[in-house]
């Protein structure tokens, strides 16, 4: 009973996260009317005013692949692709906590080039990053959902939103400029869609237990 309660407890801090995020992100969109969710990056909006609001949703979807890295070791059968996949979300999640950490480098208001600095540097690889291990993680955890009767039907869905997020990466590399910005929120939207399906499935299956036949 403690161990369901747990893996109950860890699903529903990945579910409550998604909104909390939204809304932080939604406040700071709504308070940056100078900038364009067509156009601007996500990362534009941790420098400047109320930056402190992406930072605190950023630090905030961190926490929820934390929470939903412990569930899954508490609910999905122990295999080599689950270790491969928390080791994925634990880098993950590290990832996003940097590039709010280190804001990018903007470019300065007569639209020259920006002065790269190491912090811009390092902005600029988390969020690559962040992609690709997010691309691994999607495309290695149906491998550990297919090794547990209960989360196998979930592995599909977990496959299709890994190469559909493939194809946004593909759309957002050849977007034009003023598109940019909601390209990569496209690509946002599906991490939360799948974030949500997942934290309900851990709400729902009962925790792995050693000597127990999946």
């Amino acid at each position: 009973m403690k161990q369901r309660m747990s893996s109950r407890f860890f699903g529903s801090c990945v579910i409550a996260g998604i909104p909390l995020t939204f809304i932080i992100w939604a406040t700071l969109e709504r308070l940056r009317s100078d900038y364009s969710p067509f156009r601007n990056l996500l990362g534009e909006y941790l420098v400047g005013p109320f930056s402190f609001l992406g930072t605190a949703a950023a630090c905030l979807l961190a926490a929820t692949f934390l929470a939903l890295l412990v569930g899954l070791q508490l609910s999905v059968r122990p295999s080599g692709f689950l270790t491969a996949s928390c080791v994925l979300v634990g880098v993950v999640a590290i990832s996003l906590c940097v590039s709010a950490v280190f804001p990018m480098d903007m470019r300065p208001p007569d639209g020259s080039h920006p002065i790269i600095t190491w912090t811009g540097i390092i902005h600029v690889v988390s969020p690559i990053r962040f992609s690709a291990l997010l691309i691994a993680l999607l495309l290695t955890l149906p491998g550990a959902y297919k090794r547990d009767e209960k989360w196998r039907p979930l592995a599909r869905v977990t496959l299709f939103l890994g190469v559909f997020i493939i194809a946004l990466q593909v759309a957002f590399i050849l977007a034009p400029f003023d598109l940019r910005g909601l390209a990569q929120r496209g690509i946002g939207l599906v991490i939360l869609v799948w974030l949500v399906l997942t934290g309900w499935r851990l709400r729902q299956v009962l925790p792995f237990t050693y000597g127990t036949a999946s």
